[in-house]
């Protein structure tokens, strides 16, 4: 009994450690062509239940690691007027939940309106492909969010990135760790830019293998799509 336990806890401890190693990888393969969110999640979805998501993290998984965990770090250090100020009250269990059901109800919303105008089921492949797909794009907003907070734990040792900030404004002499923050910075905000053109990219490219409409048509609602999840995601910072 005891062997099975133990051998079921290594099982577990080696699953986490290769998701975690798969988080870097996927955002990789993500931001290196955004297609992906689309071709990966509709070449998964046509494999066997059991043999899916082997080589990257599924979507779920990765929203897991990077919008649930990168939400629970700055819930209660961003500003006072964003979506997560004003959870109260909550369990960090129960705020963790929230956070995944708000960072993804975007995607939802996307997947139903395209379930509708094709007359699909929900219960298809066709809804999963399309979710996992819009969940894949929240990888563009949310990775540099992930780098700054974490380097900002790593360099001022502390959560609040605001606050590291301003402590940065108050030192009459600048070291080596302040100069590596304002780097890191500097990346934070060039990842940004560049997610941002992966984003339209990605929303693209999923609506034109799912819209039939004229090419403008497309374009009309890719971009409709892009402001409504670049303003959602502002209610976050």
């Amino acid at each position: 009994m005891f062997e099975k336990l133990i051998d079921s806890f290594e099982k577990l401890c080696l699953q986490i450690i290769i998701e975690i190693l798969l988080v870097p990888v996927t955002i990789f393969k993500l931001f290196q062509d955004p297609r992906r969110c689309y071709d990966l999640s509709a070449h998964e979805m046509e494999k066997e239940e059991t043999e899916r998501f082997h080589d990257y993290l599924s979507p779920i998984k990765l929203s897991v690691y990077t919008s649930v965990i990168v939400s629970v770090i700055l819930m209660d250090y961003s500003g006072e007027h964003n979506i997560i100020s004003k959870i109260k009250g909550l369990s960090m269990v129960e705020k963790a939940l929230f956070i995944f059901l708000m960072n993804n109800i975007t995607a939802v919303v996307f997947t139903v309106a395209i379930l509708w105008y094709k007359k699909e089921k929900v219960n298809t492949v066709t809804f999963r492909t399309l979710l996992f797909s819009f969940i894949y794009t929240t990888v563009y907003t949310s990775t540099p969010f992930f780098i700054l907070v974490s380097s900002a734990m790593f360099l001022g040792q502390t959560l609040n990135v605001d606050a590291y900030i301003q402590n940065l404004d108050k030192i009459n002499s600048y070291g080596t760790r302040e100069y590596l923050f304002f780097l890191v910075f500097l990346v934070f905000i060039i990842i940004g830019i560049i997610g941002i053109f992966k984003l339209f990219k990605a929303l693209h490219y999923i609506l034109k293998n799912n819209f039939s409409y004229h090419p403008y048509i497309v374009w009309f609602f890719t971009l409709l799509f892009f402001v409504i999840q670049l303003y959602y995601t502002k209610g976050f910072i």
